[in-house]
């Protein structure tokens, strides 16, 4: 039989010493010709009735749709903008693969609908797994161009971002899109961080609905048994990220009472047959904090 700890988090005050700094009258004078640009709001917005995403099982219905407006009505527009396209493939987006998209634009607003088809034709190699493609806007005032994606500092300040229904650009990541038909049957247990469930444990999965399965947690500690105790997750369609609500699978579980799992985050992976788990484990006497359960389906 196995003791289990409980996870004890404790809070820590730390004092923080802040330094100020201020203007003295002896800062020298202050530039009276100071050329500021008054440079359009141009936002670009994913249009809900086209893709969300490229849908690697079917290249060919992927037909995203974004839209460039002026943020402002009844603002100056640009003298015209560029549509151009950052692609990156890691944690984190770069600035280091842009192409122009379309150039020349100063009808606003305007709507565009691009196909896999023209992406992979832009950047000369075809689309893989993880790909994300961010499109938005070269600004020209006058002769001045403001990059969308500069090589160096941000093209839209963090305080624009947070206004409402302002979009810096239109996201298209490059997924394997969820298919109820792959997340049914045995799953084979590829990994268990909480340590419960031993590699190549049989974990079935049931479908409850176009966007739920519920999975099995086949373990003999967890009272009572049977029947074998059962938890739904819900899967977001639109980036293949998993979630569940906090649900109470046993009765007892070693020295402790009222067993619950939790899907704090993870994902499915269909291309490979995967799905991840971040599950947080609770009990009536406290938490164990979250591990992740990696299931491969059998073959």
């Amino acid at each position: 039989m196995k003791i289990r700890k409980i996870n004890i988090l404790l809070a820590l005050s730390l004092g923080v010493m802040v330094a100020f700094s201020s203007c003295t009258k002896d800062d020298g004078a202050i530039p009276k010709d100071i050329a500021i640009a008054a440079v359009p709001t141009i936002t670009n917005n994913i249009d809900p009735t086209g893709s969300q995403a490229i849908n690697l099982l079917n290249l060919a219905a992927f037909a995203g749709k974004f839209k460039v407006d002026n943020y402002f009505p009844g603002t100056t527009n640009p003298s015209k903008v560029d549509i151009v396209v950052r692609k990156w493939n890691g944690a984190s987006a770069n600035n280091n693969d842009v192409k122009i998209y379309k150039a020349g634009v100063t009808t606003f607003p305007s709507t565009f609908t691009v196909t896999a088809a023209e992406i992979a034709a832009l950047f000369g190699t075809a689309i893989k797994l993880g790909d994300t493609y961010d499109f938005a806007s070269d600004i020209y005032v006058g002769d001045r161009k403001f990059e969308a994606f500069p090589a160096v500092g941000n093209g839209t300040g963090a305080g624009l971002n947070g206004q409402p229904f302002f979009a810096e650009f239109a996201r298209y990541a490059a997924i394997c899109a969820y298919d109820p038909a792959i997340y049914v049957g045995d799953f084979e247990v590829v990994s268990d961080a909480f340590g419960e469930l031993a590699a190549g444990t049989i974990v079935t999965l049931t479908t409850v609905s176009a966007t739920k399965f519920s999975a099995t947690y086949p373990n003999p500690e967890v009272l009572p048994q049977p029947p074998v105790p059962t938890f739904v997750v819900d899967v977001n369609t639109a980036n293949n990220n998993v979630t569940s609500t906090k649900q109470q699978i046993g009765t007892n579980f070693y020295q402790y009472t009222n067993l619950a799992v939790q899907v704090a985050s993870g994902s499915v992976a269909p291309c490979s047959k995967e799905v991840t788990l971040n599950i947080t484990y609770t009990v009536a006497q406290g938490s164990f904090g979250t591990a992740a359960l990696r299931l491969r389906k059998k073959p």
